[in-house]
């Protein structure tokens, strides 16, 4: 009976695990890019202030885009790529989080949806 209540609780728990990874803990949209100015912090819920100077690659397969954040009281500028098909990030309320790469290198995370489509 003991080993039946055991076994349960594994199997259970592994559910869990992988309903949170699949729903719960999945990030959002994730751009990495570099400071053009302002510098490195790591920030929970930052505020998108602007998104700008966005330019296609040759084969129009990727953005280039240079976004303007508000981290903390600290604006930075950060020039990231990303697919054309992820939306970029917009003025109109995006939230991110940011996490120092080293240097100057940035990785952006979308905290939610996406407020523009492109």
């Amino acid at each position: 009976m003991r080993r039946i209540s055991i076994f349960g609780l594994i199997i259970i728990s592994a559910l869990l695990l992988s309903y949170y990874l699949a729903v719960g803990g999945s990030k959002g949209d994730v751009f990495t890019g570099y400071l053009v100015e302002g510098k490195p912090v790591k920030v929970q819920n930052a505020l998108v202030l602007a998104d700008r100077d966005c330019t296609p690659s040759e084969d129009y397969m990727e953005l280039t885009c240079t976004a303007v954040i508000d981290a903390g009281g600290e604006v930075l500028k950060v020039r990231y790529t990303h697919p054309t098909e992820v939306p970029c990030l917009s003025t109109r309320g995006d939230r991110v989080s940011i996490a120092v790469k080293g240097g100057s290198a940035v990785e952006i995370v979308r905290t939610g949806t996406p407020s523009m489509e492109h």
